[in-house]
């Protein structure tokens, strides 16, 4: 019997191998070919000469400075600050938040996330700071998180459900309704 089970594995152990060759033939002839990235050379600017300040003429009217609007640059995230406990023993419900669930909750909380106001101050870089700490690529903003957390945050309950629906809160009939910008 047990050199039944050892011709078994070696014709398994064959068949195996020869699936990888012929799967790595077939990579090879017909699968995708990796594409190199184009190399950028940044020339290098040389060295100027400064220029007297008699030289330079006075300009009649200055520039107006406009600012751009915030955009988050590659890698530059900032970590909100948050704080040790929820204000008066007793945090906001955060699951009213379409996108937020328990256990998003729970990892709030422990970030020191405990009311609308935090999650309403957030800057763009501080969204992307969370967003990438949670892993949701973009959830946050596709979800108007800070949008719902300002609304809930100054008491505006009738915009919220008009846009949110209930937030999980259930109204006098037992059932929970949807808002204009929640999935039915």
């Amino acid at each position: 019997m047990a050199h039944y089970l050892i011709e078994l594995a070696i014709w398994l152990l064959g068949a195996y191998g020869i699936g990888c060759l012929f799967g790595l033939i077939l990579r090879n002839l017909f699968g995708a070919k990796p594409v190199a990235e184009p190399v950028v050379e940044t020339p290098v600017a040389a060295p100027v000469a400064p220029v007297p300040v008699a030289a330079v003429e006075p300009k009649a009217e200055p520039m107006p400075v406009v600012s751009a609007p915030e955009k988050i640059e590659s890698g530059k995230m900032e970590r909100p600050k948050g704080i040790s406990a929820a204000r008066g023993g007793k945090a906001d419900k955060l699951q009213r938040i379409s996108g937020i669930g328990p256990k998003n909750e729970a990892i709030l909380h422990t970030l020191g996330f405990f009311h609308y106001d935090q999650i309403a101050a957030w800057t763009a870089s501080q969204v992307a700071w969370v967003d990438d700490h949670l892993k949701f690529n973009g959830r946050i903003t596709r979800e108007e998180w800070i949008k719902q957390a300002g609304l809930l945050a100054a008491g505006k309950e009738a915009e919220f459900a008009k846009l949110y629906g209930t937030g999980g809160v259930k109204n006098n009939k037992g059932e929970t309704l949807s808002g204009s910008r929640t999935r039915k």
